[in-house]
């Protein structure tokens, strides 16, 4: 479930109180969102946003058992050997808790606040999944377009690998799940009918979608592996909790 890291009301004790229930109910995981700095069109609801990962570390603190997942990381906006490191740490420190949720990002300004272009944003973002991917197997080396690096070390090396959920319903977003990531986990602008067809054309493809939980049924029908929900409030959680978890 999305935790509320975001948002007018967002705060650290409603943060707390919804991943203390979301594991006290037996929900699998937990997820954060990324904004870092917006414009007028994203203020609501990202002008407020506590950091992704920041938050998952401290949720790993006081939690024992369920996962710990980003929805999503705007991997353009990162540099891709900080990024490997952080996600390695909250690996390591979680024991191995840790889903990368990772998205290109739709908000020009909050590119143009960060002097990253917004034009090749996919390209920057699939060699930021290889340079940390190359990272966790502890290459030595590697060579690319944009990064490069020789005889370097970074450790810790997480075990397992984290796996990599790929954000994004477009051709390119589901290529890219196919090529770089571990699931394809669309939001905006999917809906059942297009996972439908996504998993019949690519059925060895894991899809977690992140919608509403009234539409969670729906998706696993259409062939999702499960779904990443969004709940009103604490009372909408016990209710799902009781009719699909026990």
């Amino acid at each position: 479930m999305i935790l509320p890291n975001y948002g007018r009301d967002s705060s650290p004790d409603r943060i707390r109180s919804v991943a203390e229930l979301a594991e006290e109910l037996g929900f699998d995981s937990v997820w954060a969102t990324e904004h870092i700095i917006v414009g007028p069109e994203g203020v609501n609801p990202y002008g407020r946003v506590y950091a992704p990962l920041v938050t998952l570390g401290w949720v790993a603190g006081w939690t024992s058992r369920v996962a710990l997942g980003t929805s999503i990381v705007l991997v353009p906006l990162h540099h891709p050997m900080h990024l490997a490191k952080e996600v390695a740490t909250l690996q390591e420190l979680s024991s191995g808790r840790v889903k990368l949720g990772v998205g290109m990002g739709w908000h020009e300004d909050e590119y143009d606040f960060l002097g990253v272009p917004f034009e090749g944003r996919g390209r920057r973002g699939d060699e930021v999944i290889r340079v940390m991917r190359a990272i966790w197997s502890g290459a030595r080396d590697y060579e690319g377009p944009i990064w490069s690096f020789h005889d370097a070390t970074s450790e810790p090396i997480p075990e397992p690998m984290p796996e990599i959920w790929v954000g994004g319903s477009s051709d390119r977003a589901i290529r890219r799940a196919l090529e770089l990531g571990d699931v394809w986990h669309p939001s905006r602008g999917s809906n059942v009918d297009h996972v439908r067809r996504v998993k019949e054309q690519h059925p060895e493809l894991r899809v977690v979608p992140r919608t509403s939980a009234e539409h969670v049924d729906a998706m696993v029908e259409a062939g999702a592996e499960g779904s990443v929900a969004t709940f009103a409030d604490e009372a909408a959680m016990r209710d799902f909790a009781a009719r699909h978890i026990g």
